[in-house]
C-alpha cells in the first residue's frame, strides 16, 4: 500500500526487520526491451504531490531537472512539463478557474475535467509516444536499529530517548515516475525513496515538522534518479 497517514504510532519490539528489494524488471508492464523503441519521446506532466507536502516550486524544478537529465542521458527525447502546464492554464481560464466561488476550495470535478481535456489537447498538438506523471507521495518504510529502508534508500531515524530494539513501519515519502501510452495504460512505474516523515520519541512515532521537508537537495535528486533507474 503506497499511502499512509501521519499518525502518532506506538512502537513494537522486533527482532529483525523484513526488507524487500524492488525488482527493476517489474517496473515495466510490457517487454522492457521494446520500451525504448515504443517510447522514444516522453512528455512530462508537471510534478505533483500529496496536499500535505505543500511542495515548493523549487523542489518540483529539481525533480524534473534530474529526471529529464537522466532520461536524455539514456537517449530519450523529453517534452518538458511546461508544455502541458500551459495547455492546462489556458483551459482553466476558459472554464473560469477550478475553485468553487462559494467555498473557495478546489472543485475536484472541474479540476479533473481540465486535466483530462488538456491531456487530449497535448496529444493533438505535439508528437510524442508516452506521457509521464511524477508525484511525491507517502508510503510506509520498515525500520530497525535506528535505520529505515524503502524504495532503494536508507535513512537514520531521528530519535529521542533510549532505543530498546524498537522497529516496524514508519511513514516516509517517495517520488514515483510512471509512463502511460495514448490509451492511458500504464507501461512503467517505479519509486525512489525520498525522506522519513516521522521520528521516534521514546516508544512513539511522531510527525516530523512540515518545515523540515525537502531540505536535503541531494536526497531529492537521488530519489528522482532511482525513480527512473530501471529505464
Amino acid at each position: 500500500m503506497r499511502i499512509a497517514r501521519l499518525l502518532i504510532i506506538p512502537l513494537v519490539l522486533l527482532l529483525a526487520p523484513s526488507v524487500f528489494a524492488a525488482d527493476k524488471d517489474q517496473a515495466f508492464t510490457t517487454d522492457k526491451r521494446d520500451f525504448k523503441k515504443r517510447f522514444a519521446t516522453i512528455a512530462l506532466s508537471p510534478v505533483d504531490a500529496d496536499p500535505l507536502f505543500n511542495m515548493p516550486d523549487s523542489v518540483a524544478k529539481i525533480v524534473e531537472e534530474e529526471i529529464t537529465r537522466r532520461l536524455q542521458k539514456r537517449g530519450y527525447n523529453v517534452l518538458p512539463s511546461s508544455v502541458l502546464a500551459g495547455i492546462r492554464a489556458t483551459m482553466e481560464a476558459q472554464v473560469g478557474g477550478t475553485t468553487n466561488a462559494e467555498t473557495g476550495e478546489t472543485d475536484a470535478a472541474r479540476l479533473q475535467a481540465v486535466r483530462s481535456h488538456a491531456l487530449r489537447e497535448l496529444w493533438l498538438q505535439h508528437q510524442f509516444d508516452g506521457v509521464a506523471t511524477i508525484r511525491i507521495s507517502t508510503t510506509t518504510a520498515q525500520f530497525a536499529k535506528g535505520k529505515a529502508e524503502w524504495d532503494g534508500v536508507t535513512q537514520k531515524v531521528e530519535s529521542e530517548g533510549r532505543d530498546k530494539g524498537y522497529g516496524g513501519g514508519i511513514v516516509a515519502s517517495s517520488i514515483s515516475f510512471a509512463v502511460f501510452d495514448e490509451a492511458m495504460r500504464v507501461q512503467y512505474v517505479y519509486y525512489g525513496g525520498l525522506e522519513l516523515l516521522q521520528m521516534r520519541v521514546e516508544a512513539q512515532l511522531l510527525p516530523v515538522p512540515a518545515d523540515q521537508y525537502f531540505l536535503d537537495e541531494k536526497r531529492i535528486r537521488k530519489a528522482a534518479q532511482i525513480a527512473v533507474s530501471p529505464i
